[in-house]
């Protein structure tokens, strides 16, 4: 079983995924340890010389002004848990709550926090024993998920609710069957347990991963649609892409290539047409765009999990504590809203590409991709199903960032980044939709042009499709079918595909 050492170097994207999918452990170092403890001296050291440090020895929020006296300083730690842990909606999906919980652990590891190694500790044996937190889907600002994070820290303290063995369970239930002690909070390790952002980046990592996946794969479905059309090449000829050099564009260009490496489109007079539509034409330029995207987005996430973004941060080798706004992510929110318009872009292109298969004055096949003529539909409602699918990310496509004010006492900014990413997640299962829809609508073209010579990708991704969808002849009811090559899509069946060599 892989270990990923918090606090031993940096952790990546891949570290997260690793630890929410595949039961990777997580542990903290040995310098982390230490690192940790020596901060926790300092907040131990600020908290007995009653020195003003907020949510130590001073309120939260609009409190700030009120002192917090020595004796109540334990169980306002706890409180402060019990009192921000509120939300609504439906809980996350477990895979974004291992995330969270890793996101935060692995910055805690970083002793900004001034916690005690203890709740490191107890976060990873959570996490490898499978207690899983009940965490709203709703109700974060994005000025740190203050209350999403509060829900998740519950059951480390015996209280909330919390998965377990596939059963939903109290939080100390959850926590005595797993065999892992709660915790009880002392000054300071309540609020940094819930100020962090903990919860946007562990989902952002696993939507940034998936997307990463998918958009290779799209490559892969526009290259057959494009020997099932009979595309041109020429856009994505070297020569014509560096000519401009558009972000993204040159590797999206070279992806594209690689899967219609063997293809006979590429020699004189085997492509139809001169210039096609600008759903196959300009198909480098969006994809191209979707990964500049996606380079935008990645380091917002890595930093939420390598970086103390703690308020106030415990600086242990200056030996001081300071108020900070490092919980706060608009950057992060602007790169996911930007992501989703750039999947909004690519969700557009890919249900034209459907449509055009199914056109036969454009393709130049039967029509809607079916021999029976006028009576039946064939598959001309993939078109209408792409289309719909399309308009739904369209209006997940609304910049979160945009709603970011806020009247809620002294905290008067919201960068909304977890409706960002959440929007984003969305956004990524719908695409996976789409890209269903046009490998389904692009293996019926491929089989009735049948190319005398085609790419190895094309034919493995037709082959693939088969294993699920037969070709279709008479007409039949395709939801299913959609829906499991989705799901095969989502659980990486195609991935293989793609290896330009065979």
């Amino acid at each position: 079983m892989t270990t990923i050492l918090l606090g031993g170097g940096d952790i990546a994207m891949g570290d997260a995924v690793a630890v929410a999918r595949r039961a990777a452990r997580a542990e903290l170092s040995p310098d982390a340890r230490a690192a940790m403890e020596r901060a926790r001296a300092v907040v131990e050291r600020f908290s007995a010389e009653d020195r003003p440090v907020y949510g130590l020895t001073r309120g939260l929020g609009g409190r700030v002004g009120r002192e917090v006296g020595k004796g109540e300083r334990g169980d306002y730690s706890r409180v402060t848990v019990l009192a921000r842990a509120c939300g609504a909606g439906e809980p996350l999906r477990a895979e974004a709550v291992r995330a969270a919980m890793f996101a935060r652990a692995s910055a805690m590891a970083r002793g900004g926090s001034g916690a005690r190694p203890l709740i490191v500790d107890t976060l990873c044996a959570m996490l490898e024993a499978g207690v899983h937190p009940w965490v709203p889907s709703i109700g974060s600002l994005g000025a740190s998920d203050l209350a999403l994070c509060a829900n998740m820290a519950l059951p480390l303290l015996g209280e909330g609710r919390a998965e377990h063995g596939g059963v939903w369970l109290d939080g100390a239930e959850a926590m005595r069957r797993a065999g892992v002690a709660a915790v009880e909070p002392l000054e300071k390790e309540g609020l940094a347990l819930c100020s962090a952002s903990a919860v946007s980046a562990g989902l952002g990592a696993l939507a940034l991963h998936d997307l990463a996946g998918l958009l290779e794969l799209m490559d892969g479905i526009a290259a057959l649609t494009f020997e099932a059309f009979r595309a041109n090449p020429s856009p994505i000829d070297p020569r014509v892409v560096m000519a401009r050099g558009a972000p993204g564009q040159a590797r999206a260009a070279q992806s594209l290539r690689e899967k219609l490496a063997g293809s006979a489109l590429f020699e004189p007079g085997e492509p139809r047409r001169v210039q096609d539509p600008i759903s196959l034409r300009c198909v480098s330029q969006v994809h191209g765009a979707l990964r500049a995207a996606l380079d935008w987005c990645e380091p917002n996430v890595v930093v939420e999990l390598n970086g103390a973004g703690d308020n106030p941060v415990v600086l242990e080798r200056d030996g001081d504590i300071l108020s900070t706004g490092n919980f706060h992510t608009p950057a992060m929110a602007v790169a996911f809203d930007a992501l989703t318009l750039a999947m909004a872009q690519t969700a557009t292109m890919a249900a034209q590409r459907v449509g055009r298969l199914l056109q036969n004055r454009f393709t130049g096949l039967p029509e809607s991709l079916t021999r029976h003529g006028a009576i039946h539909a064939g598959l001309g409602l993939l078109s209408l199903a792409s289309e719909t699918l399309s308009k739904e990310i369209h209006m997940l496509g609304a910049p979160a960032s945009l709603q970011d004010g806020s009247s809620h006492n002294v905290e008067d900014h919201a960068p909304m980044t977890w409706l960002a990413v959440r929007q984003a997640d969305r956004a990524v299962d719908l695409l996976r939709r789409i890209a269903a829809c046009e490998l389904i609508a692009a293996a019926q073209a491929f089989d009735m042009r049948a190319p005398a010579r085609a790419s190895h990708v094309a034919h493995a991704l037709r082959d693939a499709v088969r294993e699920t969808v037969p070709p279709l002849d008479g007409d039949r009811s395709m939801t299913h079918e959609a829906a499991a090559v989705a799901d095969a899509i989502a659980g990486g069946r195609f991935a293989a595909c793609l290896d330009a060599t065979g």
